[in-house]
């Protein structure tokens, strides 16, 4: 194998690993309650969404915030686009971004999506930048141009340590 084929391998490799291992969206949303403060619990076990639900409101969108922290200590927030392609989530930013700078430093991060008062998900993690000639920046490259109108130089991967969520709830009949 070539150095591009080796490359696409071990990230391939990578990607069936952290698949097999990194438990689903629900899972994370039920243990991130379990862990909860007793107010948190309270407030977001009153009507949760689903691993899908978070899916599909990732990926129709609603104010995207992203919270990281400069390498001072002090935080930095901005508006952000995620992209979800195989039911991973993936964002995507330039060198010269403070996020990039900032993650680079520090991967965790804090992310808020809401579409209003209707849904909304606190996701806690970090992030793992894609090898940008790998066949998987390519596809969710792709999948950013087609949902955006754009591409950026940079994509990670986002890989969830917690996860609140609130959707309204139904109307009683």
């Amino acid at each position: 194998y070539g150095d591009r084929e080796k490359a696409s391998l071990s990230e391939t490799a990578r990607i069936l690993f952290v698949r097999r291992f990194l438990p689903d969206l629900g899972d994370i949303i039920k243990k991130t309650l379990a862990g909860a403060s007793p107010h948190s619990r309270n407030v977001f076990s009153q009507s949760p969404m689903t691993g899908e639900e978070v899916l599909d409101l990732l990926s129709k969108g609603g104010l995207q915030v992203m919270a990281t922290v400069k390498p001072d200590g002090t935080p930095h927030i901005a508006t952000t686009g995620l992209i979800v392609v195989d039911d991973r989530i993936y964002m995507g930013m330039d060198s010269v971004t403070k996020r990039y700078k900032n993650l680079k430093h520090n991967p965790s991060f804090a992310i808020m999506v809401a579409e209003g008062w209707k849904r909304q998900t606190i996701i806690e993690g970090e992030v793992n930048f894609l090898d940008m000639q790998s066949q998987l920046a390519h596809t969710v490259g792709e999948a950013q141009k087609k949902r955006y109108g754009w591409t950026t130089h940079l994509l990670a991967e986002i890989t969830p340590r917690k996860i609140f969520t609130w959707k309204t709830p139904p109307k009683s009949q």
